[in-house]
């Protein structure tokens, strides 16, 4: 039995383990138990039983619900053009920073714009000719995750902008004052800068809609 609950432990180990995952898991576990006892009862002798179980199922992406047969090479390509058309988007937006204490965003956009561009010129000039199963369920999780995280640093930033600009009028409860061209331009370019990292999780949005728009049918693959 410890051989074939290795080669299950092994069939899941990149699997996230929710609990309809760990029920499929111990489900696999006894259908192979009973497929191997059965062939042991035929006149098979044990180890030849447990092997020829095991070999019954050699993956289970399949079976995860959320899974998705997909165009690896064509969604790579995909996201790294997304990334590179958003990191120019990034770029763009970014150059009104050249004329505050900001210009080091605006030459990381410039960065980041070349080496996204980089990347998507070696997917397309170095094809992937192969499909996989990819899980839908962690594309959105993750997406769902960086918009939530990009939330709170946009919150974050904002408070904290706030308590430093005004924070002693708060204090002393006196109306909030700019005093001049300068400080308005400032206090413009400190919440500007965290909005642009919007570009983030509008990436990771792009990511899981070509994931969806990407998906390859098995009758392709038969």
């Amino acid at each position: 039995m410890k051989d074939l609950r290795d080669h299950v432990e092994a069939l899941f180990r990149h699997q996230r383990l929710t609990p309809e995952v760990k029920d499929l898991k111990e489900e696999i576990l006894s259908n192979m138990i009973a497929k191997r006892d059965d062939l042991i009862a035929r006149g098979m002798d044990e180890e030849t039983a447990t092997k020829k179980a095991a070999e019954s199922l050699p993956a289970v992406d399949p079976l995860i619900e959320g899974n998705q047969l997909t165009d690896v090479g064509k969604y790579r390509s995909e996201c790294a053009r997304a990334a590179l058309l958003n990191s120019i988007l990034y770029w763009i937006f970014s150059l009104p920073l050249l004329f505050t204490g900001f210009q080091s965003f605006s030459y990381l956009g410039l960065l980041l714009t070349a080496g996204c561009g980089v990347f998507y010129l070696w997917t397309i000039n170095k094809p992937i000719h192969s499909v996989a199963f990819l899980s839908v369920t962690a594309s959105r999780r993750r997406k769902r995750a960086a918009w939530i995280v990009w939330g709170l640093f946009f919150a974050v930033s904002l408070t904290v902008t706030a308590a430093i600009t005004f924070g002693s009028d708060i204090w002393f409860g006196r109306p909030l004052h700019i005093s001049g061209p300068y400080q308005a331009a400032n206090l413009a370019s400190r919440v500007y800068l965290p909005l642009l990292t919007v570009f983030v999780p509008v990436t990771f949005s792009n990511f899981t809609g070509l994931l969806l728009k990407n998906r390859k049918e098995r009758e392709e693959n038969a």
